[in-house]
């Protein structure tokens, strides 16, 4: 064989030399440090011959005189020019080309060089955002990015995580602002499939936010989709997992309830033994439910034109019934270069999401009598007492969402003057969504039936466009550099709701869900929309002196419709420094330090997210009474909510940061170091209003009125290396945050200057915003042990419905005499320390990688614990319950309310957690095996996610989220639970 592959090569090699006289072919590899390099351009010098490399790094071109020279180039190298000199085997080692491979990072209306970057902004690439099998992106950064906190909330599926940056930014919606593709978005990214994205930069510091002037305040997340390289290449991309309950509770089984009971009420039951046990989690949560995710994309680029194009789907059935979710996402980006000076582009991205809406049935499920059977003998639905049947709740719901969504970003750029580029882009973002909620007729029990059957509609649109014109200016002369822009931006945002609502539809087919298909009597409708607007100017200078000083400038003025004419522009300004001090001649070589550098910034961001209707005193209409010589109805409008403030202005953020970066021991380990202080004051938030002010009890009006300061450390540890044939390394990222309200109220004459929140539900608020505390601070009872006799009793400050078995509440004041002043600061759900870590191992085709996450100092209140509406199951810490002197001086005696429900440190439990967020291992298919399956890369891949959480909280979950506005803190009133995820996929390229 071998012996015929010569004699086939002479004979080709014989007719070629007569083709072409002198001509040579030339044969070789091209290799770097690294290895073997694909997709190197190869082009003989003075002609139009070229070729490229091989997966191997192989090429062969014919050459037509044999001194002829080759040109060997490829991004990131150096390109190297070798004379042929009548070789006919010429192999090449490329070196890299540091200015080409130095990482670029992306920041608000551009791209900067990482070593040029004066702000605090971190950097996360594809292969890391597609480590979690999560609808929503975001998940991929927990542990990853120092400073950032992101909590899954709940296991619903397609929900959307909540992130928060550096703390606690405002008493109102703390929510980062997300920029896709140039392109701001309301709300968070979880519209996104993981696969088309390139990267993610978190902007942390007020320099980098202030672009975005009153929407940075809360931080800034950039998200940069892909974009096609080389040759036309087609991608796929599937993985397949099943889920379950990541952390079912420990609730009273059926004899242990029975037994409680019976020491409320003695002798209620007599037969223990005979009562059902029933586990309504097993009933009602589904295990191993499938979740899956499949990607195709087609990319290239070509002088002229570069263009990706891809489809995904997304679909989660969720670990309860009627719970599904799914997701299309169809994504196009394209450019194309009509002259040298002019080019034109586009971002598209279109969404279809299908949800199924299953019924609230995680509390039922934790308050239903264990000793009460499913269903009855004949097989219909058994009546459960504490909160109906949660198997009935799921059969009888029928609810479901579709919605449709395009994000997408048009533009032109304009080159001239060979240094200025103008840009004009048009952005839009427009959706919709239509829910239709079914439920028939049906009876389980007195409480739990529906004597008519009724049809709710809800439709809802969003629609919102930004105008931008930039002009950037990017100079390079000697050792100046130098790139800046300017622009102008103009945002309308548009959305209207409108609802139906009709009983007794004429039958229960599907068919005949429709309102008019129902009775006009007793029917209902709503119908409201808002508009907002924001027009801006902008401006920022990057400067960069030798490689060494660093400066930059940015300016932001802003006008928002949400503000009255008295206060309706903002300024927003910013200046950071940097010095690469290893670019120094005086930075010593040869020891194990080669980069440092220090950068400070400080600059003002501003926050706008309030209810824009709050400038205006609201009428409202319904207002009708009957008069008039006919007694006829007749329609009015009145005063109604809360009085408007036209003297309302932006919420301002002042923040300080000052950071180190530093390489060492030849790069294999890297880090960063920052420290931060931002105070935001002229908070906008609602206070009471004296009764002297007119407008009624209870009522409230927004002010600027209060002041926060978050300050703390962030930091990020990189260790990267090789052993041989064996890759490894290791990270670590944490955070500390000190939250503090510095001001609330003062000035501003008769109003509160505490906040009480933190609704349970049932009356009792169990949060405090105040001055001196974190935001939304747990408020309640000091627990300092329960009542074990008579002379303790009497001997005790307490109120007058305790008694003996019944906490006892400190008397925090110290005057003998218990009441609510007694109340005060029992924990906060802030954490002080949010980190994570992460490992990986590689050797050959096979890789490991572990990634993991974490919290501590935080507090949740259990609030399903403290929520005794009637009776009901209990958790199985009420089996160590007082039952007599001596028997418990931690958990009271057996009641099913009462005193010992009042708001209390009780309730509150350390949410502190570190999880292994995600482990998997993956190997890459050798060259030789994929050449011939024609294939250019093969992996494949097994994961687990979420399958191991150590923590001391009780409940499904500790990343509960809470809600936007921050002062109601974290109350764990009963969420869907969290789930553990066992997934194997593959990527392959053609």
């Amino acid at each position: 064989m071998i012996k015929s592959k010569y004699l086939l090569g002479l004979v080709f090699y014989f007719i070629a030399g007569n083709i072409f006289g002198q001509g040579l072919i030339v044969n070789g590899t091209v290799t770097s440090n690294d290895g073997a390099l694909p997709g190197v351009n190869v082009v003989v010098e003075g002609t139009s011959l070229g070729t490229v490399t091989d997966i191997d790094g192989n090429y062969s071109i014919q050459l037509e005189e044999p001194n002829m020279t080759l040109i060997f180039s490829f991004i990131g190298y150096k390109t190297q020019s070798v004379a042929v000199n009548g070789r006919s085997e010429v192999n090449v080692r490329l070196e890299e080309d540091v200015s080409q491979l130095e990482e670029v990072v992306v920041i608000g209306y551009g791209s900067v060089r990482k070593s040029d970057l004066t702000g605090s902004v971190t950097s996360i690439k594809s292969e890391e955002l597609i480590k979690s099998p999560a609808a929503d992106p975001v998940q991929s950064l927990q542990g990853k990015v120092a400073g950032l906190q992101i909590l899954s909330g709940s296991g619903t599926p397609g929900s959307e995580s909540y992130v928060r940056l550096r703390g606690i930014n405002t008493l109102n919606d703390n929510r980062v602002l997300y920029v896709v593709d140039g392109v701001i978005v309301d709300g968070g990214i979880n519209f996104l499939n993981n696969q088309d994205i390139a990267s993610i930069e978190v902007l942390k510091d007020a320099s980098a936010k202030a672009i975005f002037g009153t929407r940075g305040a809360n931080g800034v997340i950039i998200v940069t989709t892909k974009k096609g390289t080389g040759d036309a290449k087609i991608s796929f991309a599937a993985e397949y997992g099943v889920e379950k309950v990541a952390n079912k509770l420990d609730l009273m089984s059926g004899p242990e309830f029975a037994r409680y009971i019976n020491d409320v009420t003695p002798g209620t039951y007599n037969n223990i033994s005979v009562l059902p046990d029933t586990d309504w989690q097993d009933l009602v949560f589904e295990d191993w439910q499938p979740i899956q995710t499949y990607t195709l994309s087609v990319s290239g680029a070509t002088e002229k034109l570069n263009y990706y194009l891809s489809g995904g789907l997304f679909q989660q059935e969720g670990i309860i019934p009627k719970s599904d979710f799914q997701r299309a996402n169809l994504k196009l980006n394209t450019s194309y270069k009509v002259r040298d000076y002019l080019k034109i582009g586009t971002s598209m991205t279109g969404i279809l999401r299908n949800t199924t809406n299953a019924p609230g049935v995680v509390s039922p499920a934790y308050w239903a009598w264990p000793i009460n059977a499913p269903f009855n003998a004949d097989g219909s639905f058994g009546e459960v007492q504490g909160s109906g049947n949660p198997l009935a709740a799921i059969e009888y719901s029928n609810s479901e969402t579709k919605a449709f969504r395009i994000v997408g970003n048009v533009y032109t750029e304009l080159t001239f003057l060979k240094d200025f580029t103008f840009k004009t882009s048009y952005q839009f973002d427009i959706g919709n969504d239509k829910t239709r909620s079914f439920t028939p007729v049906y009876y389980v029990s007195p409480t739990q039936q529906n004597e008519e059957n009724d049809l709710k509609v809800e439709f809802g649109e969003n629609r919102s466009w930004i105008f931008e014109n930039t002009l950037a200016y990017n100079k390079e002369t000697g050792v100046h550099r130098i790139d800046a822009v300017i622009g102008y931006s103009a945002q309308e945002n548009n959305s209207e709701f409108l609802t139906g609502t009709r009983e007794n539809l004429l039958g229960e087919s599907e068919d005949l869900w429709y309102l008019n298909a129902g009775s006009t009597v007793n029917q209902q409708n709503t119908n409201g929309a808002s508009v907002r607007a924001l027009s801006s100017i902008l401006f920022r200078a990057n400067y960069v002196y030798d490689d060494r000083y660093l400066f930059t400038a940015t300016f932001r003025r802003d006008g928002s419709s949400s503000f009255g004419a008295n206060n309706r522009y903002g300024n927003f300004p910013a200046f950071a420094l940097g010095w690469n001090l290893s670019n120094e001649a005086f930075f010593p070589a040869g020891i194990p330090l080669e980069k440092l550098k220090l950068r400070a910034s400080w600059g003002i961001n501003g926050n706008q997210n309030i209810p824009f209707l709050d400038q205006y005193s609201v009428i409202g209409a319904g207002i009708d009474a009957v008069f008039g010589q006919n007694e006829a109805i007749n329609s009015g409008a009145t005063f109604s909510g809360r009085p408007g403030n036209s003297d309302l202005k932006w919420e301002e953020t002042s923040e300080f940061d000052i950071g180190v970066e530093f390489g060492l021991l030849e790069g294999r380990l890297s880090g960063e170091i920052d420290y931060y202080n931002r105070l935001t004051s002229d908070i906008l938030v609602l206070l009471d209003l004296p009764g002297y002010a007119g407008a009624g009890a209870f009522v409230q009006k927004r002010f600027n009125a209060a002041d926060v300061r978050n300050s703390g450390f962030d930091f990020v540890l990189n260790w990267q290396d090789e052993v041989g044939q064996v890759s490894y390394g290791f990270g670590v990222t944490g955070n500390t945050v000190k939250n503090e309200v510095e001001g609330l109220g003062e000035g501003i004459p008769g109003a509160g200057t505490q906040i009480i929140s933190g609704d349970l539900g049932n009356g009792q608020r169990v949060t405090i915003t105040e001055k001196g505390q974190s935001i939304g601070s747990f408020y309640g009872y000091k627990v300092i042990g329960v009542f074990q006799d008579a002379d303790q009793l009497a001997s005790t400050p307490r109120l007058s419905q305790q008694g003996i078995g019944d906490f006892i509440y400190a008397d925090t004041d110290g005057n003998g005499v218990l009441n609510a002043d007694d109340r005060t600061i029992i924990g906060s759900w802030i954490p002080d320390f949010v980190y994570g870590f992460n490992a990986n191992v590689g050797f050959k085709g096979l890789s490991l990688s572990l990634d993991f996450a974490g919290q501590s100092g935080n507090e949740i209140y259990n609030g399903k614990q403290a929520i005794r509406f009637a009776t009901l199951n209990y958790e199985d810490r009420f089996n160590e319950r007082w039952t007599g002197p001596g028997t418990s001086n931690t958990d009271p005696k057996a009641s099913t309310g009462g005193i010992n429900y009042n708001p209390s440190d009780y309730f509150i439990e350390d949410a502190s957690f570190i999880k292994l967020r995600t482990v998997t291992i993956s190997y890459a298919l050798p060259n030789p095996l994929i050449e011939k399956l024609k294939i250019l890369t093969a992996s494949v891949y097994v994961r687990g996610t979420n399958l191991w959480n150590s923590t001391d909280y009780s409940g499904y979950t500790p990343e509960l989220g809470g809600s936007d506005s921050a002062i109601g803190g974290i109350i764990d009133l009963g969420v869907y639970p969290t789930t553990k995820v066992i997934s194997a996929g593959l990527n392959l390229t053609f």
